[in-house]
């Protein structure tokens, strides 16, 4: 009997040990990787909805303007959604005061007048704006000569961002 009889069994663990570590940390990174590649991909599918959505908000007043039509002054505050008559598949609805919002969901809010989505794939560190995104329905309109029909005519209809702190203001949401 050679004296290192105890070493062969002592290097085995030890390249076990190395592989199931290097295998841990290698299994790690590809979710991390992944994870890093579904929180790109929601933010760009957010971003091409939002962008879709006001587009069809532009298009829709411009066909009022081109009739010669006044939007009513109540669309800055109607549910796009419905206003557009389309809806995204994760579209989950209107949200009540008090309601918690779905990961993943586009909502209406009311009371505010806003288009909300929240992340599904956030960082859990960023709780607020990095994880909730709110856009207001805002009207641009301009005024027409004295004497015109259309006094006060609505040109278009866009999203326009909510600031982070009017967002913390409404701390409801963020459950």
């Amino acid at each position: 009997m050679s004296p290192d009889y105890g070493v062969d069994g002592q290097v085995r663990l030890a390249r076990r040990l190395g592989r199931l570590f290097i295998g841990g940390v290698v299994l790690w990174l590809l979710l991390a990787l992944g994870w890093k590649i579904a929180q790109v991909s929601e933010r760009r599918a957010m971003q091409a909805t939002r962008e879709h959505l006001a587009a069809s908000l532009n298009s829709l007043s411009a066909e009022h303007v081109a009739k010669n039509q006044v939007l009513a002054p109540a669309w800055d505050k109607s549910n796009p959604f419905v206003l557009l008559r389309w809806q995204q598949d994760n579209y989950c609805g209107e949200l009540a005061a008090g309601e918690a919002s779905q990961g993943g969901c586009w909502y209406w809010l009311p009371t505010q007048g806003w288009v909300l989505y929240r992340m599904r794939f956030g960082d859990g560190w960023t709780l607020g704006q990095g994880e909730l995104h709110a856009y207001k329905l805002t009207a641009l309109s301009y005024e027409e000569p004295a004497g015109s029909h259309l006094p006060h005519a609505t040109l278009s209809l866009e999203l326009e961002a909510v600031s982070a702190a009017a967002l913390s203001a409404a701390d409801w949401i963020s459950h």
